[in-house]
């Protein structure tokens, strides 16, 4: 599944690997944990004793450690841990212990002191990477937990002071049985459209903790994605107007009907479109244009605003970035709305990329099977049957 790709034909950038750092003298245990570690998806960073282990948690970025209790040198693994603890907590860095002792006491006092597990050598190593994921899992949901808390405290504390002043202000200004001055027209609007932006908050921090729980079912049913993406234009046209934005739709003539979430998809043509326009010079135009091939539906809305620096296009779809590039209108934005199209895009099978144009300006696109793979592979096995026969 790619997801900052070029164009709708290459792969691209995926999510920072988790990074494991393997901490025992034994070179050859370092080496064989380090192999299939590598092969469930995550970076594997080695050393052989206690400084080294400090070095590299300085230098490089490590999720999590496997720490054998006996290192050479006047540190061992239990101090060690002790030193890492009295910085970093048990959520913040995960620590496994790999140790040749069954003592229940070692196991107590490891415990005890901060680590997140305990593994006896010999181990089998499937049952050792089984445990990483079960860590790495952990910290993740603290990762979202510490997300959640900031845009309660921060990015929903602030509208919300906004609109109780803006209430207040009326309140006091406004005379029952009058007309409402333009002062205070102005400042419901404001009161309006800071009330739309919390609740746009409040609705995609519950769509990423639904995605992150699995918790988000798919309703497919044949579907009109010309429909759809007419529908999200009519959506943003008034956006596009107040920006002095054009928004030119182009179709492929004779457009299949697909399998997909009319919903979902609506959302993901609403944001990419919304963006589009957020990020666009007055006067500019941002073109959608959509056509189909045998296999997929692709879409692709293209801006003629300043693009994207090289730096950001890996952060692009991931939850919670602040980007270099500013709205040109200086609207708000909670930094989840990629990250949630990419989600629900994979959900359909599909793929969703970027890429900055020859001739100026963005183009975001998507893709999806017009059938579930399932469907098309099997259409494809009963059509190389028929033809052989």
């Amino acid at each position: 599944m790619n997801s900052v790709v070029s164009s709708p034909a290459s792969h691209g950038n995926e999510p920072r690997k988790r990074a494991v750092l393997v901490v025992d003298d034994d070179e050859g245990l370092r080496a064989a944990l380090a192999i299939g570690l590598k092969r469930d998806g995550y970076d594997v960073v080695m050393a052989g004793d206690a400084a080294e282990a400090a070095e590299r948690l300085t230098h490089s970025h490590v999720d999590l450690m496997l720490l054998d209790l006996h290192l050479p040198g006047s540190v061992d693994g239990l101090t060690l841990l002790n030193t890492i603890r009295a910085e970093r907590s048990p959520l913040n860095l995960p620590i496994i212990i790999i140790s040749g002792s069954a003592d229940s006491a070692n196991i107590i006092t490891a415990l005890r002191d901060g680590a997140n597990d305990y593994v006896v050598k010999p181990f089998d190593a499937s049952t050792v990477r089984a445990r990483v994921r079960t860590q790495i899992a952990l910290k993740e949901l603290k990762d979202v937990n510490d997300h959640f808390l900031h845009a309660a405290s921060h990015d929903l504390k602030k509208p919300l002071m906004l609109i109780l002043d803006v209430a207040n202000q009326i309140r006091i200004t406004a005379t029952a049985g009058q007309p409402m001055s333009e002062d205070d027209q102005s400042a419901l609007d404001l009161l309006i459209e800071t009330g739309k932006y919390m609740q746009q908050i409040i609705t995609e921090l519950l769509d990423v903790g639904a995605i992150r729980a699995g918790r988000i079912q798919l309703q497919k049913l044949p579907t009109d994605f010309g429909a759809i993406v007419r529908q999200a234009v009519a959506h943003n046209s008034g956006y596009g107007r107040g920006k002095n934005i054009e928004l030119t739709l182009k179709f492929s003539p004779g457009m299949p009907n697909m399998l997909g979430d009319e919903l979902r998809l609506l959302q993901v043509l609403d944001n990419l479109i919304g963006n589009a326009i957020k990020f666009s010079p007055s006067g500019t135009r941002v073109l959608i244009a959509t056509w189909a091939d045998d296999d997929n539906i692709t879409c692709e809305i293209s801006d003629q605003g300043p693009g994207l620096p090289e730096k950001d296009i890996g952060r692009l779809f991931q939850p919670y970035e602040s980007l270099s590039s500013k709205p040109t209108g200086n609207e708000q934005s909670t930094g989840l709305g990629l990250s949630i199209c990419k989600e629900l895009i994979m959900l359909h099978d599909g793929d969703i990329g970027f890429r900055n144009n020859p001739e100026g300006g963005a183009t975001f696109w998507i893709r999806v099977p017009i059938k579930p793979p399932s469907i098309s592979r099997q259409t494809h096995q009963a059509l190389t049957v028929t033809s052989e026969t």
